[in-house]
């Protein structure tokens, strides 16, 4: 197949590093790819792609795969459009239907959970299809035991873009109500940048010794280390469209703590995780591109949260066991990639 890629590549937000394993599959599996690299969030023009001989910033296939704003679909100019999307609370912008249903032959969304709300809202259902987002396991892989603990520490990690929707208030003050004086117990919380850049961004502030805040860009082999480095990721967050940080971390073994709403809960269940009790409330300012706000999102409860904490500190070898219930290879960028493109070969017949 030929097919052009139109999207945000260098940068470390999701939809970048899934633009990358796209076109890197893409290329593994034969098909013919040409690139047209947008500027966008956190844009980093240092940062190295394995595939620079492909980006001719052009259309020149009839056929394009993107995951891009809905509002510069107007901007592909091949026959067919392939859109990707996502998004967290249940209202989507009436823009965002609007050009999904002007300009996409196909939308890949990454779950259930999206394709309601997408539905809900107006897209066509014909249109849609499920693809969700994945992993290279020869990258992410518990099986690989490069990496050993160096500490004694219990060790609770928590990565996500420092913005208000992830949660990481609620867990800070959680963490600083149970652990506090607790010297054998630490909590690691990574950015990706220091917050400050989006007007979604939170500032957060603690003065616990046992929280460590790491305010920078990490490749994938630099990642694996610090979910290696931990016994339990958590992410209380209010609102996930897909969670892919969730099955990073259970890839390089570790249990999970999780609200339970969300896309996440696509694969995430009281089988594999340890889900935190919520209840809904207005998602208000912190929707993406949607200043009505009527949509919803979950706020965790802080007190569950803590219990779900103290139970995993006790019950640490027990959780590792459960996660081994996630079939990964469900979401291998092998398989996903495949399923992808039948789809748009399907559409074309």
């Amino acid at each position: 197949m030929q097919i052009n890629y139109f999207g945000l590549l260098r940068s470390p937000v999701s939809w970048a590093k899934i633009g990358r394993e796209i076109i890197s599959e893409l290329i593994r599996q034969n098909h013919n790819v040409c690139v047209f690299e947008r500027r966008g969030f956190c844009y980093n023009s240092k940062w190295k792609l394995n595939f620079e001989n492909l980006i001719k910033n052009k259309f020149l296939y009839d056929k394009t795969l993107t995951f891009e704003y809905p509002l510069n679909y107007k901007l592909i100019t091949s026959k067919y459009k392939y859109g990707m999307l996502v998004y967290e609370t249940t209202e989507l912008p009436k823009h965002w239907v609007e050009n999904i249903n002007k300009n996409l032959n196909v939308l890949f969304l990454p779950g259930e959970f999206n394709k309601n709300i997408f539905i809900d809202a107006g897209v066509k259902s014909e249109i849609i299809r499920i693809a969700p987002y994945g992993l290279n396991p020869e990258i992410y892989n518990y099986n690989n035991n490069s990496t050993i603990k160096k500490n004694r520490k219990f060790t609770f990690l928590c990565v996500c873009m420092p913005q208000k929707r992830k949660g990481v208030d609620i867990l800070i003050r959680a963490f600083e109500k149970i652990f506090k004086k607790d010297k054998d117990t630490e909590l690691i919380i990574k950015f990706p940048y220091k917050p400050g850049k989006s007007e979604y961004d939170i500032n957060i502030k603690t003065k616990c010794e046992n929280i460590k805040i790491i305010e920078k860009e990490y490749n994938d082999e630099e990642m694996v280390e610090l979910y290696k480095s931990a016994d339990c990721f958590i992410l209380p967050s209010r609102a996930e469209g897909f969670g892919l940080i969730y099955l990073e971390a259970i890839a390089c073994g570790l249990p999970v703590i999780a609200t339970a709403w969300g896309g996440h809960c696509d694969f995430l269940n009281k089988e594999n995780s340890l889900l935190i009790k919520y209840k809904l409330i207005p998602a208000g300012s912190i929707q993406y591109d949607n200043k009505n706000g009527n949509g919803l999102m979950a706020e965790p409860f802080i007190d569950d949260l803590i219990d779900k904490m103290i139970y995993a500190k006790k019950n640490i070898e027990k959780l590792k066991e459960k996660i081994k219930n996630v079939d990964l290879s469900f979401f291998y960028w092998q398989n996903i990639i495949h399923k992808m493109c039948d789809d748009i070969l399907k559409h074309l017949i």
